[in-house]
């Protein structure tokens, strides 16, 4: 946010001959003879001495001497305040002209004819750079803007292009793969970049492809993730995930321990499934499909 303090070069005070035999009164600008912060001066044989400046709610201050008031610094020229200096609230001082920035905040002190601004705007500060309100960069896959409350994401580059930008939340497939600007959390953004499709042991599966691996049966899913659908037996034989099959003697059992899928059989001289299930040495689990 900037904020701008305007300061005209006019004199501060109000000069006027109280008689002619030798008295003159000093009041802050635009106020009357009978202020309570006059000033009153003597006049010795008609010699006129360096006058004061007279400032209202700050005082009288001398010819020559220098003083601070908001963010200006004066010094008093025979009666008339001249701005020498800008100040900031921090006490820094901002010489005419010129333009100071610290902590994140850019000081102006700018002299435009008659008259003295400062102004003082928000600063962004990233990788030892400055940046002005408005501004746009790049910082590693990332567009960023600074703002009056400080930087924002504005999107993501697009991963080995100049000039491709994702916005928070957009995601985009450019070849074989899917680029993604997802937003994780107020103010915060990931980008990542993964194969349209599937990936196990560095095979890449395509999106609702079904293959075997090791006995197990999987289906690529749109999001890149595995599905078991259940296990194959050397004979191609297909067990649901969480079933238990008994055929020709053999049991054959599809199930899942937390992320872990197992595919076990063995024979059993009942033709009875829940028989073989009980007095086999594999402890039966709860048949869930996770």
């Amino acid at each position: 946010m900037s904020r701008l303090f305007l300061l005209a070069l006019l004199p501060l005070i109000l000069a006027e001959s109280e008689n002619e035999i030798g008295e003159i009164v000093l009041t802050p600008h635009g106020m009357g003879k009978d202020h309570t912060e006059r000033v009153v001066l003597p006049v010795s044989n008609g010699h006129i001495p360096p006058l004061p400046c007279v400032l209202l709610n700050a005082g009288a201050h001398e010819h020559g001497q220098t003083f601070t008031k908001g963010n200006f610094h004066y010094m008093c020229n025979n009666g008339t305040a001249e701005v020498v200096a800008c100040v900031a609230e921090d006490q820094s001082v901002i010489q005419l002209g010129r333009t100071f920035v610290k902590n994140g905040i850019r000081h102006k002190c700018n002299v435009n004819g008659d008259s003295v601004t400062y102004e003082q705007e928000s600063m962004c500060f990233e990788n030892g750079i400055h940046y002005n309100v408005g501004d746009s960069f790049r910082n590693g896959s990332f567009k960023l803007t600074c703002g009056k409350d400080g930087v924002a994401i504005e999107g993501c580059y697009l991963q080995n292009e100049a000039t491709g930008i994702l916005a928070p939340g957009e995601s985009r497939i450019v070849g074989k793969y899917r680029h993604e600007c997802e937003k994780v959390a107020e103010g915060k953004v990931r980008y990542t970049v993964k194969v349209v499709g599937c990936v196990k042991d560095d095979r890449v599966f395509n999106v609702g492809q079904v293959f075997t691996d090791k006995h197990i049966r999987y289906q690529c899913q749109l999001d890149g993730t595995l599905n078991v659908m259940g296990c194959v037996d050397e004979g191609g034989l297909f067990i649901e995930l969480g079933k238990d099959l008994l055929v020709n003697g053999m049991v054959h059992r599809c199930y899942k321990i937390d992320r872990t899928t197992f595919f076990h059989k063995f024979a059993c001289d009942s033709d009875r499934l829940d028989v073989c299930i009980a007095n086999s040495i594999v402890p039966r689990f709860k048949r869930t499909v996770s």
